[in-house]
């Protein structure tokens, strides 16, 4: 009897092992998409609070200059540690306007910042209908385009699905101290 058991367990141990091989690379495959998930939805989080802070920031000011907003952007860059920052594009922007309440391009400025696109076209008016005569409203856009950052993500088949995910976030805020922040 003591023979038999021995036996019977030997090949439970064998079979278990040979389970166990088979299931590993899919497990791995598995728990690394799960870890890489997990950071996507951190690296969008952060791109979201890249986006409300630089927006928040511009609009305690009572004038910016190219290089206050080429900081902001690098503080961008800082809130997005630990996900790699040299493919995020920023676009700051001043929506101005006149007396008359028309969008007046001499009063607002435009900047960009970052990778290649700089983060898109001017702001319509359409899209910005809510704004009064000599007024004015602070829009930021930030775009980032994601690239895994742990080993998992170079598996071959979470690599293929991560890479090259975009996103995109857009935040407005008015000025505080000031209806019409100029550049200088």
């Amino acid at each position: 009897m003591t023979y038999a058991l021995k036996r019977f367990c030997r090949n439970v141990r064998g079979a278990a092992a040979v389970e166990f091989a088979l299931l590993l690379p899919l497990m791995l495959i598995i728990w690394g998409g799960i870890v890489e998930i997990g950071n996507v939805h951190f690296a969008g989080r952060k791109v979201a609070l890249a986006t409300q802070s630089i927006a928040d920031l511009i609009a305690q000011e009572r004038a910016v200059s190219d290089a206050e907003l080429a900081n902001l952007a690098q503080a961008g860059n800082a809130i997005m540690f630990p996900y790699p920052s040299g493919n995020m594009s920023y676009h700051m922007q001043s929506i101005a306007t006149d007396a008359d309440g028309g969008i007046d391009a001499t009063l607002g400025w435009l900047r960009t910042f970052g990778a290649a696109g700089g983060g898109g076209d001017p702001v319509l008016p359409p899209e910005v209908g809510f704004l009064l005569s000599n007024d004015s409203t602070i829009y930021v856009r930030v775009a980032y385009t994601y690239t895994p950052v742990s080993v998992l993500g170079s598996i071959a088949g979470i690599n293929a699905v991560l890479t090259g995910l975009a996103f995109s976030e857009e935040a407005f805020a008015k000025p505080r101290r000031i209806n019409i922040i100029p550049i200088q």
